[in-house]
């Protein structure tokens, strides 16, 4: 795993299943994760994000990619950007643990924070 430059970490902490339900893409390669951010981001910008999920106590490291980025706040859409999970052994946890979490709301039609 790549260390990330100075003040270059993103802290991501998301505090419920339901939001964890908004946040997460599965449908990009390897899954993502939407950041609810007003920092700027470019796509393809490599990031390290320190994610809390709603269940674990410490935060999980992610070295990830921007793949998609929303520059304007609205009422289902805040304003981030998605970081595409790596290959690596950490984003495989991450995944795992979300998909674990998200279990129950497979099928769902609730809108996301993406589509």
């Amino acid at each position: 795993m790549a260390m990330p430059q100075p003040g270059g970490i993103v802290n991501c902490q998301i505090p419920d299943v339901t939001t964890l339900y908004s946040s997460y893409l599965p449908f990009v390669k390897n899954g993502a994760l939407y950041i609810r951010s007003a920092q700027p981001k470019a796509l393809g910008e490599d990031v390290f994000v320190a994610v809390g999920l709603p269940d674990l106590d410490q935060r999980l490291p992610l070295n990830g990619k921007v793949v998609w980025v929303n520059y304007r706040n609205s009422a289902l859409r805040p304003s981030g950007y998605a970081v595409q999970f790596g290959e690596d052994s950490g984003a495989a946890k991450i995944k795992s643990h979300i998909q674990q979490l998200l279990s129950s709301t497979a099928g769902s039609d609730k809108p996301t924070f993406t589509l």
